[in-house]
């Protein structure tokens, strides 16, 4: 007897309420303030470092308009001392213009090295402490002091993209507009520092570079240029299944490449989290957003996982297909070809004889209802969604 049913892989898109792993790590040297089985909460501190902000070299010759070797007389302060933001650092009598030339502190620092040849002087800022938020409810299950790291155990709503780039990041999330806009470098500021920034159906690659500039966590669109990402993913398109790359900013597409909508069970559940703390993973193609809800700890508690691995936070989770799944009338599907790449809808009719397509094959149709309109569709461009 032959089996006439159609079936479609299942792809896992967002998952609601599950119990995961998150690492939360020091951005310095510097302590981890909890214990194994500790409970957390979002806003406690889990730890403390001591970050080096770096220096800053100021050619104070040319902004004195003096020669190299006059600039140390015009310093207000000896090499060594400490310096505040705004402070004077140097100053020059200006008799022809009738006034002074002086030059400001960009921030808190000590003077550290004059170079007497070019009249640079170097600032070096000051260490500044940065806390560690634990950023969830949750139970920590490891700490390394060594590495600055934790562990935590938390529940999560978790978004499988389609593919992505850079390193583990946390962050605000910030939308910046429809779900189908385009993502231009005008919508990049320097307000949005740190951030994880949802955009729409494709970000230029003018404006990753005015993200990475302005040191944006971040960003999580629909779709992206293959070419564009492939410079990001080291002329790659497929990545081996251990990865580690990353160029300053972490992105995931949720759709694919070219100029695709963010699909709209996507976006729904990342509305929700507009202004709150999350977690984006370019590598894995995965956004984890923590519960808000406080009762969610005791879930986490009551639930254990298996035996914490260092392997457990390096697998590639992103794009996941999970099985082949029979086509149903009322299944929720998303399409993956033709024209409407990228709709979503939902099964209301399946064809029971093939029809010829333009490019020659044979398929059966499928006629999905969509938010906006009823379309017919190939089986074989069509993928169902959890």
């Amino acid at each position: 007897m032959i089996d006439s049913r159609l079936f479609a892989p299942l792809r896992l898109r967002v998952e609601k309420e599950v119990i995961i792993r998150v690492v939360r790590s020091l951005k310095g040297k510097g302590r981890i303030n909890v214990n194994v089985g500790q409970e957390v909460q979002p806003a406690d501190i889990i730890g403390s470092a001591i970050l080096s902000a770096g220096f800053r070299t100021l050619n104070l010759a040319r902004l004195l308009s003096v020669a190299s070797s006059s600039v140390e007389q015009c310093l207000t302060k000896a090499l060594g001392q400490r310096i505040y933001k705004g402070e004077l650092v140097a100053s020059k009598k200006s008799w022809a213009l009738g006034g002074e030339k002086i030059v400001i502190s960009p921030a808190d620092g000590v003077l550290d090295f004059l170079n007497p040849k070019t009249g640079e002087l170097k600032i070096v800022f000051m260490p500044e402490k940065i806390d560690l938020p634990a950023g969830v409810y949750g139970v920590v299950e490891a700490v390394d002091q060594q590495r600055g790291q934790a562990v935590v155990r938390t529940q999560v709503s978790r978004i499988h993209g389609i593919l992505g780039s850079g390193r583990p990041r946390d962050g605000i999330l910030h939308i910046l507009g429809k779900k189908d806009n385009l993502v231009t470098k005008e919508l990049i500021s320097v307000k949005l520092d740190g951030q994880i920034l949802v955009g729409g159906s494709l970000i230029f690659k003018d404006a990753i570079s005015a993200a990475i500039s302005e040191r944006i966590g971040g960003i999580i669109t629909g779709g992206i240029n293959a070419k564009d990402y492939k410079a990001m993913a080291g002329g790659r398109l497929i990545f081996p299944k251990k990865i580690d790359n990353d160029v300053g900013i972490s992105i995931v597409a949720c759709e694919g490449f070219g100029s695709i909508p963010i699909g709209s069970d996507i976006f729904d559940e990342l509305q929700q989290y507009e202004g709150k703390f999350v977690f984006i993973d370019g590598n894995k193609a995965v956004i984890n957003l923590p519960s808000v809800n406080s009762l969610s700890l005791q879930k986490v508690k009551s639930v254990s996982l298996p035996p914490f691995s260092n392997n457990d936070l390096v697998q590639n989770t992103g794009n996941i297909i999970k099985e082949n799944i029979e086509l149903r009338v009322g299944l929720r599907v998303r399409v993956i070809g033709s024209s409407y790449l990228g709709e979503q809808g939902k099964v209301v009719a399946i064809d029971g004889s093939l029809t010829l397509l333009p490019s020659g094959v044979k398929d059966y149709l499928v006629t999905l209802e969509t938010a906006r309109r009823k379309i017919q569709v190939p089986v074989a461009n069509l993928e169902a969604i959890l």
